[in-house]
């Protein structure tokens, strides 16, 4: 009954099934995108079964498809999956640790239908000697015969085994970062710092340290909304210290552990901006930072002005009308007014960050250079304890796959024996791969011992 059991789940088909299961598994989890409700995978789906999308996302939720990685059946198909793997290894490992224990030895017997004999001259010895300096070579002598057994590649049968240990490490990473790493979302404002990330499930989870968002930008391709890369500028603060980072679209950073991505943007309304600018006459123009709806003095003159609206993507409609289009902060403008000595307004206009000329009067110009505090980045935050056991597993399956493919266990036995005065030179040779060449093997033996061809 135990044997029963054992040989089951150390059987190559389950081993084939269990990982056509989690190739298929993977497979789907990339077309259906992870924790994304507005993916395009569920728009399809609703749109083929007739259902609405949070109906399909809840369906999804419920199957674990929604976090398949997470799931409890992905988990349980791994851990069976090592499983197979251990008791497949352990099963036949103590054969295979005796093969590599035991060096070869001389076997009188061995020589049979499988052997090739032939004759050969007085220096056929020497000759098979030299055809075998590159094995490990023993030798026994009795009266006249002379008896060698000879090796190379024991190690290669260890290759397999190699590959699943490789395979085992993999999984218990995987595992490790399953059950106990996490990943989550972000949201950060321009100037401000946050530490706590919301999963898939909408728990919160905090940080040890804080991610403060100190200036995000993006630039948009030519007469698209499609953003053509953003990128933000970053503080990590823990107990007091401060680390600058920048964050790009496919270039995380790491932080003891932690991975931050740059996964989203988006413009953040509201009256508690700060803009950058450049203002005053020339040859005397400062940097000042000043707030909205709050007045400030242009540098080197008696006049105020003050920053009294915001548009992200102000142009004009087909009347010629100044419109804001959209919330993207594809051409950001200040409305700037401004006012004499006496505080009295002398009219205001609309300064466009990306045409400096806008904020220009005379000697006197008003640049607006940049606004903090109206966007917000989204960061993806994962961390994995077992990540450097991933890349520890994929050396190991690495080797042990070389090993497997590309050498080979070859024993190869030789009598050299007296008949009729001649020499007569018997061989018989074993390979753990590529069974079917031992005949070539042997004629290659044949040929440098009697130099033929």
């Amino acid at each position: 009954m135990l044997k029963k059991i054992l040989d089951f789940w150390a059987s190559v088909k389950l081993a084939m099934f269990l990982f056509i299961m989690i190739a298929l598994s993977s497979s789907l989890g990339t077309f259906i995108q992870q924790n994304d409700s507005g993916s395009k995978a569920v728009f399809w789906l609703s749109e083929k079964l007739g259902m609405t999308h949070e109906q399909i996302y809840m369906w999804l939720v419920k199957t674990g498809l929604a976090d398949m990685y997470s799931s409890w059946w992905f988990i349980a198909l791994l851990v069976l999956f090592g499983v197979n793997l251990s008791v497949c290894t352990f099963y036949r490992l103590s054969h295979v640790y005796r093969q590599l224990k035991t060096p070869v030895t001389v076997n009188r017997n061995i020589f049979g239908d499988n052997s090739v004999t032939f004759e050969a001259g007085e220096d056929a010895e020497a000759n098979v000697r030299d055809f075998l300096k590159s094995y490990t070579v023993v030798d026994e002598k009795d009266g006249e015969t002379m008896y060698l057994a000879a090796e190379k590649g024991r190690f290669a049968r260890s290759g397999v085994y190699i590959t699943h240990l490789g395979i085992m490490v993999i999984l218990i990473a995987a595992l490790v970062g399953i059950t106990v790493g996490f990943k989550g979302n972000l949201g950060v404002v321009e100037g401000q710092s946050d530490n706590t990330i919301v999963n898939a499930n909408n728990a919160a989870r905090k940080l040890p340290f804080s991610v403060r968002l100190d200036n995000f930008d993006v630039k948009y391709y030519e007469n698209s909304v499609k953003p053509e890369l953003y990128r933000s500028e970053i503080a990590i603060i823990e107990n007091g210290k401060e680390i600058s980072k920048e964050v790009m679209v496919n270039s995380p950073i790491e932080y003891k552990g932690y991975r931050i991505f740059q996964t989203n943007h988006g413009f953040y309304p509201n009256k508690d901006l700060s803009f950058i600018m450049n203002t005053g006459k020339e040859g005397s123009v400062k940097k000042i930072a000043v707030q909205f709806g709050k007045k400030f003095t242009v540098p080197g003159t008696d006049i105020s002005a003050e920053v009294t609206d915001f548009a992200p993507s102000l142009g004009q409609d087909q009347k010629g009308e100044l419109v804001n289009f959209n919330t993207l902060m594809m051409n950001p403008a200040a409305k700037i007014e401004v006012f004499d000595e006496n505080d009295v307004s002398l009219g205001y206009k609309w300064v466009f960050q990306n045409y400096p000329e806008s904020g220009q009067a005379g000697d006197m110009k008003i640049e607006f250079v940049d606004v903090i505090g109206a966007q917000y980045s989204v960061f993806s935050v994962t961390y994995d304890p077992a990540d450097y056991l991933v890349y520890i597993g994929f050396f190991i399956l690495g080797l042990g796959v070389v090993i497997a493919f590309y050498f080979r266990h070859e024993r190869i036995w030789v009598r050299i024996a007296e008949n009729g005065g001649k020499k007569e030179v018997s061989v018989h040779a074993d390979r753990s791969k590529f069974r079917s060449a031992i005949p070539e093997l042997l004629e290659k033996l044949k040929q440098s011992v009697t130099k033929e061809g």
